[in-house]
Formats: structure tokens, C-alpha cells, sequence
């Protein structure tokens, strides 16, 4: 509805006017009455109505008077002159002012509706037309900025910084994770926050929603705000990184792309942050860690050590072995999707082995096996680290530990990978959670060795292959896991029949 204010020093005119003119038919509203221009400047200033209709002879201030003053700080209202005198002068005065029309007291219903029928129709169209050409006015303004991030339209863009007077600025750029939520309504609640105070433009590139900051305020350096407020306004999950502060505006394009490439590297930072040059990925290779070491492993490796953890039962141990691989992936500067295909690769390649080693946990490995796929919809480095481990750790709940045969695998296994170190039978007995002479019966049954004889026989034959490479005796015994030299030489000569220096004068070393 159109608001109406009527100013007239006698309240007959007032009343009159109110009651006998069909307002709300004719799409308009009385918002206010004054008695005198006083009075109808300071109701103004409140009500900010479409049409005065106002009274030339007034006490103290005339109506001429009262025009005068409003109409010099606003071009588009509208006003009716009503007097009781049909001077030509008058109404020459009037119309200087840009006044629609001129009436004679007392006003005649008939030949007011016709002027309030077509001034609605002209508001009407002036609000049309202001409302297309705000439209392209904000159409044009994200053109020219959508433009300027691929290099051209500079010359526009630096025009319409100049006359914002914005003269240092930042890049911030939000991606959307939920594609139904539309982006029109994010742009609106955006363009709220950031447009009506300049304190950013708004426009859309892309998959992105991007704000042109102000930085010369405050408040667009403070990037703990920032998050604050885009978390308020966009009700769904989101990333967003922001560019360095920059002078010059011809620099856009290139504070975009450091913006753009943070985005697409958001699978290796943390949720909840605003990314920016400083952040830093949750995976990193720490100082004094050997690169050559990590640069050098290879997915056979990990599957190997995934197994020994798995067959030892030790959660902390695959933890570890996950992180690690992925510290090798991301010195080697591997990709996102690379990243996913080489986890998903160890993770099938590890349940086909232990289905191949232990035939009856086939059907329960068999399940997670369809899940390791999953691996390539986690959105974060750290989720997707998440899912391997706990995806393990059901492997490992699958491998029955109350198994004795398994148990045994893992007895063997441990020997076969420490045979070097102080190995005690009561040492794995604490580890696996068993009673020491238990654990040795089991052992026993089904190696058909005692466990410290199985442990000298596997010390030996990794010996001989020792002494065969050229080492002298003292040194195969300390590798092997002897303290003792002679205590060395009697267990060699017990299960080879020889002494050391025998077996490699036999095999043709001195």
C-alpha cells in the first residue's frame, strides 16, 4: 500500500479526506495527519510517506514552504496542493515544485480519485522500474565481477571500487556441500550481511559462492568473525577458504586462484576452519622424521605389516601403520583420489590375504570387503583415516582369538619377524593375554617344538643364511639374537651337525 500523510490546519479538511475517500480501494493508506508544516516535517522524517496532501494557507510555515523543504531532500514523493483560493499564482508556485496537482476547497470526491487512480499507477511503474534496474544494476555488478576473476573487465571492476573507495580487499570463497540447498537463498541472506553495510559484494562462480571483502574494515581481517558469520547465515555443511589481503585490484584473478586451489585441496584439512595460507593439513611428515624412509615404502609393505598387526591383535599398532601410510602419501604429494583408490588398494588386498590364510573368517571378512569402497566418499583426510582404522579393527574383532590355531599363527609370526630380540614365551604370554603354561601346550601341539626350541631353530637357520653372506661367527650371533658367542656355537652345532666355521668352510667360505 502506498502511504498518505494529509497536512491541513483545519481538522474538517483532515477528517473529511480520511473518511470519504475509498484509500484502501484505490491501493493507498493514511499513515498520518499534521496541522501545520512544523508538525508535518517532523511526522516525515517518521512515517516517510508516497503522497502529502497539503494545504497552501498555514500558520507559520505555508505550504508552498513546507514543499520546498521536504521536496529538497526528496525528489520521488509525491504531493496534491488543496486550497481555498483558485489564485493562478498559486498554483504557479505549486507546480514549480513538481507538484502533481492543484485542487480548490473543499475537494470534490470525483475529481480527486481520477488524480489518486493515476498516481498509483505511475508509483507502481516507478517501483517496477526501479526494482528491474536495481536487478541489472546487481546483475551487471556480479558480471563485472565474475569477469574480473578470469582477468578481463578490469577497468569496470577498478571503477566500481573507486566508487565504493574500497582500497585494500580480500577474496573469500564458500563451496556449498549439500547440492539441493539453493544458492539464491544463500546469496540473499549474504548479500544482508555483507552488501547493506559494504562490507563485501556478492556473486556466484561456479560451484562457488564468492565475497568480494572490504578489507579496509576490521572486522573482514578477523577470520574467527568471518566463520561466525557465515556459519549463522548458511544452515548446512560448508568449506571456505579466504585469500591474503591485497591493494591493488588488477591482483583479483590471482587472489582467486590461491582461494580456489585451497578449496579443492579441503579434503586435507580439518572441518569447521576458513582456509586460508597459514592453515595447515592435519597430516604432516615432523621435523627429524627420515623422508627417505617414507618416500621409500611401498603398499606390499603395509599390507604386510597390517597383517603382523592383525594377527598380534595391536589396535595402537595399525593406528600407527594408517597414519604412516598416509604421511607416505602425502609426502609423495599424491591427490585426493589417488589417496582413496591406494587406501581402498590395501584394504582389499589385505582381506583377500587374510581370507586366503584363515579360511574360516572367509563369510565375516567377506562383508567388510564390500564396505571398503565406502573409502571413496569420505570427504576428509581425517575421516577417511577414521573409517580404515575402524574398518581394521572389525577385521580384527572378526579374527577369532580364542582360536588356538590362530593364536599359535600369531606366536609364529611374532618369532619370525623379532627372532633377534630377548623373545620369552612368558613376554607373549602377557601380550596375548595367556597363561604362560598354556600358551606353551598350545604351542607345542601345534609346531610339535617347544617354544624355545622353535625359537633357537628359526635363530639358526636365519645364521646360516648370515654366514653364507660372509659374516665372521661373532657377528652372525649377535644379529640372530645370542649374547653368548660359545652358547651360539654348541645350539649350530646341536641342529646343523657342524660348527659355524664348518658349515662355511663347506660351503666354500673361509
Amino acid at each position: 500500500m502506498l502511504k498518505v500523510m494529509i497536512v491541513d490546519d483545519e481538522p474538517s479538511t483532515r477528517e473529511g479526506l480520511e473518511m470519504f475517500i475509498p484509500w484502501e480501494d484505490l491501493g493507498f493508506e493514511i499513515v498520518g495527519t499534521a496541522e501545520d508544516g512544523f508538525d508535518a516535517i517532523e511526522k516525515y522524517k517518521e512515517l516517510k510517506p508516497n503522497l502529502m496532501m497539503v494545504d497552501m494557507k498555514m500558520p507559520e510555515m505555508s505550504g508552498i514552504e513546507l514543499i520546498q523543504k521536504i521536496r529538497e531532500v526528496d525528489s520521488s514523493i509525491q504531493f496534491i496542493v488543496l486550497s481555498g483560493f483558485a489564485e493562478f499564482e498559486y498554483a504557479r508556485n505549486a507546480m514549480k515544485y513538481n507538484v502533481k496537482d492543484y485542487l480548490v476547497k473543499p475537494v470534490d470526491e470525483d475529481e480527486l480519485i481520477p488524480i489518486l487512480t493515476e498516481l498509483a499507477q505511475g508509483f507502481i511503474k516507478e517501483e517496477e522500474f526501479s526494482r528491474v534496474k536495481k536487478k541489472m544494476d546487481e546483475e551487471n555488478k556480479e558480471r563485472v565481477i565474475q569477469a574480473a576473476v578470469t582477468g578481463e573487465c578490469m577497468e569496470e571492476l577498478k571503477e566500481l571500487c573507486d566508487h565504493l573507495k574500497w582500497n585494500r580487499f580480500r577474496i573469500l570463497l564458500i563451496e556449498v556441500k549439500k547440492n539441493e540447498y539453493a544458492l539464491g537463498d544463500i546469496k540473499k541472506q549474504l548479500k544482508q550481511v555483507y552488501e547493506l553495510d559494504k562490507k563485501g559484494l556478492i556473486f556466484t562462480t561456479g560451484s562457488y559462492i564468492g565475497i568480494l571483502l572490504n578489507a579496509d574494515q576490521e572486522v573482514n581481517n578477523n577470520i574467527a568473525h568471518i566463520y561466525k558469520a557465515i556459519h549463522q547465515n548458511i544452515q548446512t555443511k560448508f568449506v571456505a577458504s579466504i585469500s591474503q589481503t591485497f591493494k591493488e585490484i588488477e591482483d583479483l584473478s590471482t587472489q582467486f586462484n590461491i582461494a580456489s586451489d585451497l578449496i579443492k585441496d579441503q579434503f586435507f584439512y580439518d572441518e569447521g576452519i576458513i582456509l586460508h595460507s597459514d592453515s595447515k593439513p592435519v597430516i604432516t611428515v615432523e621435523e627429524g622424521v627420515s623422508k627417505d624412509k617414507i618416500s621409500s615404502l611401498q603398499l606390499s609393505e603395509v599390507v604386510e605389516q597390517l597383517v603382523f598387526a592383525l594377527e598380534i591383535g595391536d589396535k595402537k599398532v595399525i593406528e600407527r601403520i594408517c597414519m604412516n601410510a598416509g604421511k607416505y602419501m602425502i609426502f609423495n604429494e599424491l591427490s585426493e583420489q589417488t589417496i582413496k583408490e591406494k587406501y581402498i588398494e590395501i584394504g582389499t588386498s589385505l582381506l583377500k590375504k587374510l581370507m586366503y590364510e584363515n579360511k574360516n573368517i572367509h563369510e565375516k571378512v567377506s562383508n567388510i570387503l564390500s564396505r571398503v569402497y565406502e573409502i571413496e566418499t569420505q570427504s576428509k583426510l581425517t575421516e577417511l583415516l577414521t573409517y580404515v582404522t575402524n574398518l581394521l579393527e572389525e577385521m580384527l574383532d572378526s579374527i577369532d582369538s580364542s582360536d588356538s590355531d590362530i593364536l599359535v599363527k600369531k606366536m609364529i609370526k611374532l618369532i619370525e619377524q623379532n627372532y633377534y630380540k630377548n623373545i620369552k614365551l612368558e613376554t607373549l604370554a602377557k601380550v596375548l593375554n595367556y597363561n604362560r603354561f598354556y600358551l606353551g601346550k598350545l604351542f607345542r601341539d601345534y609346531t610339535g617344538e617347544y617354544f624355545n626350541t622353535y625359537l633357537d631353530k628359526i635363530r639358526i637357520e636365519n645364521g646360516k643364511k648370515l654366514l653364507l653372506q660372509g659374516l665372521k661367527v661373532y657377528e652372525v650371533a649377535e644379529q640372530v639374537g645370542f649374547s653368548n658367542v660359545d652358547y651360539f656355537h654348541s645350539k649350530f652345532k646341536k641342529y646343523v651337525g657342524e660348527s659355524p666355521s664348518s658349515y662355511k668352510k663347506n660351503h666354500g667360505l673361509s
